[in-house]
């Protein structure tokens, strides 16, 4: 092998790393705009695959239940994948008592906040400071306020399809929230796992039993 080439290899090897890596997708509010405040037109947020994405902004409140600043985006889970995770990361902070309102909701909008029900939501949950670096993706699925108003409910992960994320707040005041979104390939089947196994197996008796 010539200089040229010595040369030449380790760069092209890693173009093909950097081209196989997923490209970041955070959206930060600070950065790339304000987030939609219409449940009909939610902001669009593409989720890298196999990798975990950030979504940052602030929401406002006016105190008593009511919202001054309402944050709506959407997100699509890709065939192959699965959301797995949903984490609060450092510099959140939810106001009030409780917490602040994150809801989640199947397809491209959301529901009218005058007169939304829980049942309209796959899953909703109250979070804070408490929750930094936890993924409240279960309490989501689970999450009954006052143990008399569910959800629909969902068993995690989420599958393929859109969502439509909900965040708003009640209390007096302006919080920030960072949340990341987490993608991870579809494990395969148990008995594709085996077949492939069996396969190279297969292959490698075959090669050994070959006559030099």
């Amino acid at each position: 092998m010539n200089k040229v080439e010595q040369a030449v290899i380790p760069a092209v090897f890693a173009l093909a790393v950097a081209a196989s890596m997923p490209a970041s997708a955070n959206w930060s509010e600070s950065s790339d705009g304000d987030l939609s405040g219409d449940y009909l037109s939610p902001t669009a947020i593409a989720l890298a695959p196999n990798a975990g994405t950030t979504v940052s902004g602030t929401i406002e409140g006016a105190g008593q239940g009511r919202s001054v600043d309402l944050d709506y985006f959407t997100v699509h889970v890709p065939s192959g994948q699965n959301l797995v995770a949903l984490f609060v990361r450092p510099v959140t902070a939810g106001g009030g008592n409780a917490g602040s309102f994150i809801g989640l909701y199947q397809g491209t909008t959301g529901v009218n906040p005058a007169g939304a029900q829980s049942t309209d939501a796959l899953g909703y949950y109250l979070f804070g400071t408490a929750d930094t670096d936890t993924d409240i993706l279960p309490d989501l699925a689970t999450f009954n306020f006052l143990g008399t108003n569910p959800s629909q409910g969902f068993t995690p992960p989420l599958g393929t399809g859109d969502y439509t994320i909900w965040v708003q707040e009640g209390a007096s005041g302006v919080f920030p929230y960072v949340f990341e979104l987490v993608l991870q390939a579809v494990p395969e089947p148990p008995a594709l796992v085996y077949l492939g196994l069996a396969g190279l197996g297969v292959a490698s008796r075959r090669r050994s039993g070959r006559k030099v």
